[in-house]
């Protein structure tokens, strides 16, 4: 007979989730010698989308005196897709790149301070539609953070499961 093995609960610091799929960081500079040149603008959607983002989460910590952390964190994110054609066609580092945008200086002051980084994209029957989830964790220790990659799943999965039941998502 299997033991049933005793956990407790995770605990993140912050989560959020949006119904929409995340635009790619498009911004590029060409770096020459002594100066750096815009070689492409961030689009107005991308600009839209980290404003929107960015506004939600504001609010959401809204008299959280925990963040900006001073400490290394943890970063979770899952786009899940209602499109295999849209799936098929984004690439995680170009999400990465727009939501660490979105969470500098709202969660640690640079990102030298993101210890560990888990990205992934999904295809997922009890998501119907886009979806983007974004956890953190502020570490103090580290020993936690295997288990917070394997939790994240099915916490992102309750919150859009919450958010749509409220009338939150689009």
């Amino acid at each position: 007979m299997a033991k049933k093995s005793k956990t407790s609960p995770i605990h993140i610091d912050f989560h959020t989730g949006i119904g929409t799929i995340i635009p790619s960081t498009q911004e590029a500079f060409k770096n020459h010698k002594f100066t750096s040149e815009i070689r492409t603008k961030e689009k107005e959607a991308l600009a839209n989308f980290k404003h929107i983002l960015g506004t939600k989460i504001d609010n959401e910590l809204r008299g959280s005196i925990q963040f900006p952390s001073q400490h290394e964190v943890f970063i979770f994110i899952v786009q899940y897709f209602a499109s295999r054609k849209e799936y098929g066609k984004r690439d995680i580092d170009n999400l990465a790149k727009t939501i660490l945008d979105v969470l500098e200086g709202r969660f640690y002051s640079d990102d030298s301070q993101v210890k560990s980084l888990l990205v992934g994209k999904k295809m997922e029957k009890r998501i119907t539609q886009n979806f983007a989830y974004i956890a953190i964790k502020e570490l103090k220790d580290d020993r936690d953070i295997d288990v917070l990659k394997i939790s994240g799943l099915e916490r992102s999965v309750f919150l859009y499961q919450e958010l749509k039941k409220k009338g939150l998502l689009g």
